[in-house]
């Protein structure tokens, strides 16, 4: 077991943790935007929009999965920018000694 912790510390150094988490953050915003303007072209517009109001007719799967995405997003972006401020200060601390 300690070996494992061993090698955990050594590839998943904060540095590149914080690279990686930062680009699939990128990644993912950059889907959400996509799916954002799609989902908004495909609104229910008018009469559809009413009776998907009255939950008669279903709106589209991407208008019902693009808030999703945006948190999904959201919670990626939260995590890089932790992991990047826990890097920041790593790095800090490695300065002061």
């Amino acid at each position: 077991m300690h070996d494992l912790a061993k090698y955990l510390v050594r590839t998943l150094h904060h540095r590149r943790l914080s690279n990686a988490t930062g680009a699939l953050a990128g990644l993912a915003s950059a889907l959400s935007v996509l799916s954002g303007m799609i989902a908004a072209h495909y609104a229910p517009r008018g009469l559809h929009r009413l009776t998907a109001a009255l939950h008669i007719t279903h709106p589209s799967l991407i208008v019902r999965l693009a808030p999703l995405l945006a948190g999904v997003a959201a919670a990626l972006a939260t995590a890089a920018g932790i992991l990047r401020f826990y890097s920041w200060w790593k790095e800090h601390e490695a300065e002061a000694e």
